[in-house]
């Protein structure tokens, strides 16, 4: 029996995750069908102007999937907020599959992206409320193994089949989330928030695998009417010190995340690629590179709850930060004719796969701390904040990366990726919390007392 305690903490996670699959799907799609359309479909032929604009919807419906995501995680609950998403993400197939216009195709992606950012808003408070700290950072990994999962899908499904078809195969998934996460406990906070004391009891028993949770159940009961004793609300982001200090956290990681060059390598992939090597195929080097990232992350959920967070992210910032500087040394003396880099084409594979490697080690712990480290009455408001600063910085750091790219050279803009991961090993050395082995109480305790105690 204790071998398959913490089975329905996994099978809650995995079929959750349906969901961020879906999710994985649908970001790819532009990647690989804008191209086609650029070049004239059996339906439809696009300028690039339309192209971008089809592109960017996904990116509006975020924005509206955080704001519904304020309205139903704390009144509908964690459980059916995940659920509600599988139908804009099946309508949104559905729309694709037989769009024939440029509007039609923006407004299958407006509601995809609905679903997308209700799924990013809530998901990391679901697995960050079910698991036991000893296995909440490897489940916490699963978010983007499941992500990157979904863009290899599409992007090898995409290549060999048309909108229709792809499309339709991908309304499986969704469908697939309600036939199994509906038999899913719900979060055992939330319904004691909610004063749902028996239904949080028995999900309890559920989730730890046993019927003896009496003093789990006090302290978490405990814990829960202390944080909404007050009801948040947003100002207590800001005004109350322990919010403040996991909203740096936060912040932090994000910045840096996101300041590696991931947005611009993920939106410019192809392209960058073509540039990087003369003879292989861009499509190849893509689904070498995201395969690599998938492996990676899948190794690093292993290690996230058995090394701990602070020396993963030590690890993974400065091996992107050589990764990157190596790869923009090799591209300044290509472009400026310096050496002829013709014989050492293998070296750009090396730095891109290192970066592969390096930043995979983190590209999670920012999701799945985010619902470490926020009490329950303002987790929500925490999560809003977080969507939307992720989209705000990264569409400022690839519109920097266009902007740098054609002054000063590709070499320019990875140089300063490089450099800024340099300067993020010092703020997380400084203000990073520990999230390892520590329940959720103790973490708000900590985040209290300051963040010099690591």
């Amino acid at each position: 029996m204790k071998k398959f305690a913490l089975l329905y903490q996994f099978l809650a996670t995995f079929t959750a995750l349906l969901t961020v699959v879906t999710s994985g799907i649908h970001e790819a799609w532009t990647s690989v069908y804008i191209p086609q359309m650029l070049n004239g479909t059996d339906t439809i032929k696009i300028t690039s102007s339309e192209g971008s604009w089809i592109t960017l919807s996904m990116n509006v419906g975020g924005l509206i999937g955080c704001i519904l995501t304020s309205l139903l995680a704390d009144q509908c609950g964690r459980k059916k907020t995940i659920l509600i998403t599988a139908f804009p993400f099946f309508a949104s197939s559905i729309i694709l599959a037989y769009a024939g216009s440029v509007i039609v195709f923006c407004l299958a992606r407006i509601i995809s992206g609905v679903a997308s950012g209700m799924a990013i808003a809530v998901i990391p408070h679901y697995i960050g409320e079910i698991a036991d700290p000893n296995v909440r950072g490897t489940l916490g990994t699963f978010i983007t193994i499941s992500n990157l999962i979904g863009f290899l899908f599409i992007n090898i499904v995409g290549t060999f089949l048309s909108i229709t078809t792809s499309s339709l195969i991908s309304c499986a998934i969704p469908i697939l989330l309600l036939l199994t996460f509906v038999w899913m406990p719900e979060s055992p906070y939330y319904l004691i928030m909610r004063g749902k004391l028996d239904q949080a009891q028995n999900a309890l028993k559920k989730l730890k695998g046993r019927n003896d949770v009496r003093e789990e159940f006090d302290d978490l009961r405990d814990t829960v009417v202390t944080q909404i004793k007050n009801k948040g609300n947003v100002r207590e982001l800001f005004t109350k010190k322990s919010n403040r200090n996991a909203l740096l956290i936060v912040f932090i990681l994000l910045n840096g995340k996101q300041l590696t060059g991931i947005g611009p390598i993920d939106a410019y992939a192809q392209l960058i690629f073509e540039e990087i090597f003369d003879t292989l195929s861009p499509l190849l080097i893509t689904l070498i590179y995201y395969f690599t990232r998938l492996v990676m992350v899948i190794v690093s959920s292993f290690l996230t709850d058995r090394v701990g967070r602070r020396p993963m992210l030590f690890v993974s910032f400065f091996g992107s930060f050589l990764s990157l500087f190596l790869l923009s040394c090799f591209l300044y003396v290509k472009n400026h004719n310096l050496v002829d880099t013709s014989h050492y084409a293998f070296l750009p594979i090396l730095f891109l796969e290192g970066f592969a490697v390096f930043y995979s080690l983190l590209t999670s712990i920012p999701l799945s701390v985010l619902g470490e480290l926020f009490p329950m009455n303002v987790k929500v408001f925490a999560s809003i904040f977080y969507e939307v600063y992720l989209y705000a910085i990264t569409l400022s750091v690839i519109k920097c990366f266009q902007v740098m790219s054609d002054n000063f050279g590709m070499e320019s803009a990875f140089l300063t990726f490089s450099l800024s991961c340099l300067v993020h090993l010092f703020f997380i050395y400084k203000f990073v919390l520990e999230t390892k082995g520590r329940t959720l109480n103790e973490i708000q305790k900590y985040l209290h007392c300051g963040l010099t105690r690591k």
